[in-house]
């Protein structure tokens, strides 16, 4: 009687390492990144701008001696909202420059007239306030900026996450990351205690 051989059967299924996401999956990822990116630089162009003048690294620094105050809608960085503008007049530090029609906006009401606000000029007739509560807000605004273009990076250009299981990214870049997240929280911390100390 004739043996009947079985032939094992092969698996169809082949080890092909960490699986990669569809092509769908990838555009939906890329879309977020855009997003978050969009965002981080909406945070990172203000917050490095601002923070230059309110640290005075740029622009002509000097002094705002405020004269009356009153209250505007729509106008100036606080546009869409109501917010404080004093007038009175700018003389940078040297004494070189002086404005007697200065506008200073976007402040609290905490002035008082005659009093005098530490400022820097930039450009024609914009001033900002030249104190290190400012210079940290501005600091922490960038960075939080700065690390949401980071973390949007490898969403955009790989269309997946840094942590991806299958796919983990690079440890420079990781450290880097959590630097980058370190920073934003230092500079709130340090802009908090400022203004409190203000």
């Amino acid at each position: 009687m004739a043996r009947s051989r079985t032939t094992p059967r092969m698996s169809s299924a082949v080890d092909a390492g960490p699986s990669t996401p569809a092509t769908g999956s990838r555009f939906k990822v890329r879309v977020i990144g855009a997003l978050l990116l969009l965002t981080g630089l909406a945070c990172l162009v203000p917050g490095a701008r601002d923070f230059a003048y309110a640290a005075r690294l740029a622009g002509t620094a000097g002094t705002f001696r405020v004269l009356y105050a009153d209250r505007a809608y729509g106008t100036g960085r606080g546009s869409g909202s109501f917010h404080m503008v004093w007038y009175g007049s700018f003389t940078s530090a040297d004494g070189r420059v002086r404005d007697d029609d200065a506008m200073l906006q976007d402040e609290a009401d905490g002035h008082r007239p005659a009093a005098r606000i530490p400022v820097t000029r930039a450009g024609a007739g914009t001033y900002y306030t030249a104190r290190p509560n400012y210079a940290l807000g501005w600091l922490s605004l960038g960075s939080a900026g700065g690390a949401l273009v980071v973390t949007a990076l490898p969403l955009v250009l790989f269309g997946r996450a840094w942590r991806d299981p299958g796919r983990p990214a690079p440890r420079w870049f990781r450290t880097g990351l959590r630097v980058a997240w370190c920073g934003v929280l230092a500079a709130t911390a340090a802009a908090l205690v400022a203004a409190v100390a203000a």
